[in-house]
């Protein structure tokens, strides 16, 4: 009877240990969608055109609106947050151009490659950030266009790729 007993409890609390676990699986996969959500909320419009990666946040310093201000001979931060899929990525190549009427040119990053001897990639519970700096060059048109933001591994696997408007101004 007793062997019974202690059997019908050990049922209960594998029952209550599986309940957890699937629970706990659940309220942490609903709690990073949410903040992926926030996340989503709180960026900067873009245009992706390709990302391997989901891009989850992009911040261009000094720009809320688009198209993006962009004063010339400025270096302006950009940050991005996306979801490297557990692969843990700790290498990027940029391969960034200004378009001006279907014409491109190449724009000037720093730190470029961003790798674990400059500190613009870091890891996050929900994915990765990396941060570079854009110079915008003073021979740029003072026009509108776009800003083609490629990121690729070490070989050349085009990762994140997205393309924000822009306008130059002196």
């Amino acid at each position: 009877m007793r062997g019974a007993i202690m059997g019908y409890y050990l049922k209960i609390l594998l029952a209550i240990c599986a309940i957890h676990e699937l629970t706990g699986g659940v309220i942490r996969s609903t709690t990073d969608a949410a903040y992926k959500k926030y996340l989503a909320l709180k960026s900067l419009p873009f245009e992706d055109c390709g990302s391997l990666y989901q891009v989850n946040y992009l911040q261009i310093e000094s720009c809320t609106t688009l198209p993006c201000s962009m004063a010339r001979n400025a270096t302006i931060k950009v940050t991005v947050r996306f979801d490297d899929n557990g692969n843990g990525v700790t290498f990027l190549k940029h391969e960034v151009n200004w378009v001006f009427n279907y014409i491109r040119t190449d724009a000037e990053i720093t730190p470029d490659p961003c790798d674990g001897d400059h500190g613009c990639i870091e890891s996050a519970s929900d994915g990765k950030s990396y941060w570079a700096n854009i110079f915008v060059d003073e021979s740029l048109p003072v026009m509108r266009g776009s800003m083609l933001w490629e990121s690729k591994d070490a070989t050349d696997q085009n990762l994140i790729c997205f393309q924000v408007p822009v306008v130059i101004t002196v």
